[in-house]
C-alpha cells in the first residue's frame, strides 16, 4: 500500500480495546496517517464489531505475524516498559509506510496534554454510534429513568478485576465502602438516584436491597464475556454509567474510567478499605512488575489519588 498507515491490533476487554482504539484513532490524526482496525473476538470479548457499533471500521490485510517487532509494530507485551509515553513519540518518528499497534492500553503524544487528549478521547467516543438493538434499550432507560433525576453511576467491577494483582477485588473495592459512600450522597441530597453497573450478581442484589427505588439497574438474566449477549449488555451498561452526573468506580478498572471521559464526568474510585491495602496492591505491582510498569499500570489512578488528596487536604472538595 502507497499510503502511511496505522493498523491497531485490540486486545482484551471491552473497555480495554475502546480506550485503545480512541488513543489510536487521536493519534492516527495527529500524524496523519490512515487508521485501519483488526478487532478479533476473544474470549476477553467474543463479538465482532459490526454486533455492537454502526461506526465502520476498515480492516488492514495483513495478519498482526507480517508486522515485526522494533521495526513497524509495537507491542505492549514485547515493548512494555514506557508503552504510553515511548510509542507515541517513536511512532511519529518512524518513517515505515504501515505501523501496527497491538495492545489494550492507552498512549498519547508527550505533546499533546492530558486536557486535549481527554477532549479528543471524548469526541471518539460520543461519535460511537450503537447498534439499534443496544441503542434502543439505551435511550428506553435514559427516558424512563434517567430524565428528571440527578443520576449518580456506581460501577462495582469483579470476576476479573486485579487478576494481574492476585488481590480479591472484594478485598481491595469491598461493597461496604461502596455502599458507605452512596449512604453519605443520599443523606445529603434524598433526591438523587443511582445506576448500578456490575458484572456480579450477588452484589447487585444486595445493593439493590440496601437502596430500593433509588436504584437503577439494567437487568441482565447473566453476566458473561464469552457471548455476543453479555458483551452487548456490558457496553448497555457502560452507555448508561457515560450518561451520570458523576460515577463512584472500581480502583484501577478501565470501564469506570473510559466511562467518566466519554461526557468528562467527576470520577472517583473505592480503592480499599484501609490505606495498607491499597498500599499493599502498588507493593505488589512495583515488586511483580517493576517500575516503568508500573508507572503504566498506576499512571491514571494515582494522578486521581493525589489531585482527590490536595483538594480534600485543600477543602477544595
Amino acid at each position: 500500500m502507497n499510503i502511511q498507515a496505522l493498523v491497531l491490533y485490540p486486545k482484551y476487554g471491552l473497555a480495554n480495546r475502546l480506550r485503545a482504539l480512541a488513543s489510536a484513532k487521536i493519534l492516527a490524526d495527529y500524524t496523519g496517517r490512515k487508521l485501519f482496525v483488526n478487532w478479533y473476538p476473544s474470549k476477553e470479548c467474543n463479538i465482532e464489531w459490526e454486533e455492537l457499533f454502526v461506526n465502520r471500521l476498515e480492516r488492514y490485510p495483513s495478519p498482526l505475524s507480517s508486522f515485526q517487532a522494533g521495526i513497524n509494530l509495537y507491542d505492549d507485551e514485547k515493548d512494555a516498559d514506557g508503552f504510553y509515553w515511548d510509542m507515541p513519540q517513536a511512532l511519529l518518528n518512524n518513517r515505515a509506510d504501515v505501523v501496527a499497534v497491538h495492545t489494550c492500553r492507552s498512549f498519547q503524544s508527550a505533546r499533546m496534554s492530558q486536557d486535549t487528549y481527554k477532549a479528543a478521547k471524548s469526541l471518539f467516543y460520543k461519535s460511537l454510534q450503537p447498534v439499534s438493538a443496544i441503542q434502543d434499550i439505551v435511550s428506553t432507560i435514559l427516558r424512563n429513568y434517567f430524565e428528571g433525576h440527578n443520576v449518580i453511576g456506581i460501577h462495582v467491577r469483579r470476576t476479573d478485576h486485579l487478576s494481574f494483582t492476585n488481590k480479591d477485588p472484594k478485598v481491595v473495592c469491598p461493597t461496604d465502602l461502596f455502599i458507605e459512600a452512596m449512604t453519605g450522597i443520599l443523606k445529603n441530597n434524598p433526591d438523587v438516584k443511582f445506576f448500578l453497573a456490575t458484572d456480579d450478581k450477588e452484589e447487585e442484589l444486595l445493593i439493590k436491597g440496601t437502596f430500593g427505588d433509588a436504584l437503577i439497574v439494567y437487568e441482565k438474566a447473566t453476566v458473561c464475556t464469552d457471548t455476543k449477549k453479555g458483551i452487548q449488555d456490558a457496553l448497555i451498561d457502560w452507555l448508561l454509567l457515560s450518561n451520570t452526573s458523576r460515577i463512584l468506580g472500581s480502583y484501577m478498572s478501565s470501564f469506570t474510567e473510559e466511562a467518566g471521559i466519554v461526557n468528562r464526568v467527576r470520577t472517583d474510585t473505592i480503592p480499599g478499605k484501609e490505606r495498607s491495602l491499597v498500599l499493599g496492591t502498588h507493593f505488589l505491582l512495583l515488586r511483580n512488575k517493576g517500575l516503568k510498569n508500573y508507572l503504566l499500570y498506576s499512571y491514571y489512578y494515582r494522578k486521581e489519588q493525589v489531585i482527590g488528596l490536595i483538594k480534600r487536604t485543600l477543602g477544595l472538595k
